[in-house]
């Protein structure tokens, strides 16, 4: 039997892929979404400050109080991407990773300079941005979470670069919806959770047009 050399084996010519006008028009055009996300996002201040509280990046000394503040069940059960048990792996995960995402601008909620809560946008191709935060237990019903979300739509819509603002929260989840609609969101349908400990449960979806005057 003759023994197969190297030189026996000829590849198969590779196929080549002929972009159509459309395909490229797609390209182009998710490109082009992708530019115009980032750009917002980097349009937006590094730091905001409003009467009580201070946004900011969330930093590495962050990281105590996220692990004490977002480990909680209380927390994580409306939450679809808070990792339940959360621990110092994740809190640094998210500050070194995550929160320097182009898709992701989160802000560190900050009360005398110790982090409260998170709150931020999650930018997403042919999407408005997506507003998502959660405020640790022992500082609910002191109306931070209201202010903070307030703080970042008004320098969003200062930018001029975010027409509109989506949301969504758990049809449970009436706190967060009393935040939302204390800032002008309305609700424009429903959903259905896919994933995190409410998977399956029912959601409501909210938008924020920008206020016609700025």
């Amino acid at each position: 039997m003759k023994k197969l050399e190297q030189t026996d084996f000829v590849p198969a010519p590779r196929e080549r892929h002929l972009q159509t006008p459309a395909d490229a028009a797609r390209t182009l055009a998710a490109a082009a979404s992708r530019i115009s996300a980032r750009r917002a996002r980097d349009a937006l201040p590094v730091r905001l400050e409003s009467r009580r509280l201070v946004l900011r990046a969330p930093i590495r000394g962050d990281v105590p109080d996220l692990v004490r503040l977002a480990d909680n069940r209380a927390v994580a059960r409306f939450l679809s991407r808070l990792p339940s048990p959360y621990t110092r792996a994740d809190a640094i995960g998210f500050v070194e990773i995550q929160a320097q995402r182009a898709d992701e601008r989160p802000y560190a909620i900050t009360l005398d300079g110790a982090l409260i809560g998170i709150v931020g946008f999650t930018f997403a191709p042919d999407q408005p941005p997506e507003l998502g935060y959660w405020l640790g237990e022992p500082h609910w019903g002191n109306g931070y979470m209201t202010e903070a979300v307030r703080a970042l739509l008004d320098a969003a819509f200062a930018t001029r670069l975010y027409p509109r603002v989506g949301a969504k929260a758990l049809a449970a989840n009436i706190a967060s919806l009393r935040v939302l609609e204390k800032s002008a969101f309305q609700r424009t349908g429903m959903g259905v959770e896919e994933r995190g400990p409410s998977a399956g449960d029912p959601l409501v979806l909210l938008l924020r047009e920008q206020p016609r005057w700025m």
